[in-house]
Order: structure tokens, then C-alpha cells, then sequence
């Protein structure tokens, strides 16, 4: 599943490039990221994974704002729908919508926010 995916990947950092507070801000924001990633392959219940999602979306976009991307971009994109109307955002490599809050029940709402780099 993607969700593997991700903690894959994060298992890719190289954390030796870190010196001091970026090592320590970073390894905060991969507590953060790997709790979220634990409580979605745990759970069946889709709020908590779609809550949770929302919470790796989080902790993803401080770190990506924090560290940047190197050579690459990614779009913060927003739902306005999600939890009840409050709105929830998450980070897409494609620029055209794909919203994984109501998959394909509203799969192009939402829009970009922010281009991240």
C-alpha cells in the first residue's frame, strides 16, 4: 500500500547529514510521522485512518518546510469537505487533484495551496 510506501522511504533519510537542532527537529517530526504511520496499518476504522493521515500530512509539511525538497516538488493540497467541513490537506507529487479523504466519491475536489520545494 502507499502508506508502506511512506515509512519506507523515511527509513531512507540519512539522518548523518543532520547536525544538532536539525537532527533533533527531525527526529521529533519522525517520532510524529511514524506514530500517524502505526495508527493507519492498525486500524480498519477509516476516520481514525483518515484522521490520522491528516496528522501525518502535518507533521510531513513542517518537516518538508523545514528541510526543503531537494530536486523535487510536491503539492500541499486542500479538502474543504473533510471532517465535517473543517477542511484537511495533504501532500501529492501530481498536480492534479486526487483527494484521499473521499477517494473516488469526490476524487477531484479540493485545490493546491502551496507548491513545495
Amino acid at each position: 500500500t502507499e502508506i508502506k510506501g511512506v515509512a519506507t522511504t523515511l527509513k531512507k533519510v540519512d539522518m548523518s547529514l543532520l547536525q544538532g537542532d536539525a537532527h533533533i527537529k527531525w527526529m521529533e517530526q519522525l517520532k510524529r510521522m511514524e506514530e500517524s504511520i502505526k495508527l493507519m496499518q492498525a486500524s480498519n476504522d477509516i476516520e481514525i485512518q483518515r484522521a490520522s493521515f491528516s496528522q501525518l500530512t502535518n507533521s510531513l509539511y513542517s518537516s518538508i518546510k523545514t528541510f526543503g525538497l531537494k530536486d523535487l516538488h510536491a503539492y500541499y493540497q486542500f479538502c474543504p469537505m473533510a471532517f465535517d467541513s473543517k477542511g484537511a490537506y495533504w501532500i501529492s507529487r501530481e498536480e492534479q487533484i486526487s483527494n484521499p479523504y473521499f477517494g473516488k466519491q469526490m476524487l477531484r475536489c479540493g485545490e493546491t495551496k502551496e507548491t513545495l520545494k
